[in-house]
């Protein structure tokens, strides 16, 4: 058990600048994506869904600069009120190479970090595309949890597919959803921040508690997307009997699920095979709930 405590979240996203806007999109079921000027091999327009208050010319770097920066306003009166004296470590997910245009990490970084006054200490950056995220809360709270870290984490975690280069990418391989791809995707772009901290140190710093990190499991998929072999979903399936045998859960039913998976059949299929070798970890009845539905 992590136990790490949630203390701040900033978050930046098409529907939402800041935390609160976000979740009150979520909650009303807003979903925002445009036409934008990149067409497809038919001159059809690619759909994404993006930041309407960024320009369209700015680059993939740029738009994540920007959206992280933006994210980052939300936990600074967090960061604000504490000690004056040493940095916050900073665990930073970010996008898998491969996919979109070039990402210029040295130039994010430094914007990142410039935008916090001195305050942050990067010292682990994961490059796992969409479970980049999780694999920096995981280093997180371990380092929390050893001490290594001190009292106070800041995990986070910024992709944006929504500049013209990485929309081209994607039309040539065919993967956003149009007419030559019927079951693709809409991509878009996103930034979010949690604070974390030690169990027992909110209290002494003044900071409400919001949330508790019970734990975390990863796994690695040996059949993914990219590969011709169908999935079996053995990687999925591997997570979901760690979390389901973490003597934390006690044997119990989670509560709800939320995915960050895409729309493409092949991962509603890859869930489905992992649900069924776990049904007992699910709620009843079951309910996916995606972070990309709006």
């Amino acid at each position: 058990m992590s136990g790490a405590r949630v203390v701040g979240l900033g978050l930046c996203t098409p529907i939402g600048t800041t935390t609160h806007l976000t979740l009150a999109s979520l909650r009303a079921g807003l979903v925002r994506f445009a036409e934008t000027q990149v067409e497809d091999d038919l001159g059809e327009p690619v759909r994404a869904s993006r930041l309407s208050l960024l320009d369209a010319a700015m680059t993939r770097t740029e738009r994540m600069s920007a959206l992280a920066r933006q994210a980052l306003v939300g936990v600074r009166p967090v960061l604000e009120r504490l000690p004056p004296r040493g940095h916050v470590p900073v665990y930073l997910g970010l996008p898998e190479a491969g996919l979109g245009a070039e990402v210029k990490r040295a130039a994010l970084v430094s914007a990142l970090l410039a935008e916090a006054d001195g305050r942050l200490e990067l010292v682990k950056v994961h490059e796992g595309g969409r479970a980049a995220f999780f694999e920096a809360l995981a280093t997180a709270t371990r380092d929390l949890q050893s001490g290594r870290a001190g009292a106070v984490a800041l995990v986070g975690a910024v992709d944006s597919l929504g500049d013209a280069a990485s929309l081209e990418g994607l039309s040539k391989a065919r993967l956003h959803l149009g007419r030559q791809n019927p079951d693709g995707r809409i991509p878009g772009e996103a930034a979010g921040f949690v604070v974390l901290t030690r169990p027992g140190a909110a209290k002494s710093l003044g900071l409400e508690e919001t949330g508790v990190v019970l734990g975390t499991a990863l796994g690695v998929e040996p059949r993914p997307f990219a590969r011709t072999a169908p999935s079996l979903a053995e990687g999925l399936t591997e997570v979901l009997q760690s979390v389901r045998g973490d003597g934390v859960m006690g044997g119990r039913r989670v509560d709800g699920v939320l995915a960050c998976q895409p729309g493409e059949s092949f991962w509603g299929t890859e869930f489905s095979r992992a649900y069924l070798r776990n049904a007992g970890l699910m709620p009843e009845p079951l309910r996916v709930h995606l972070a990309g539905e709006g």
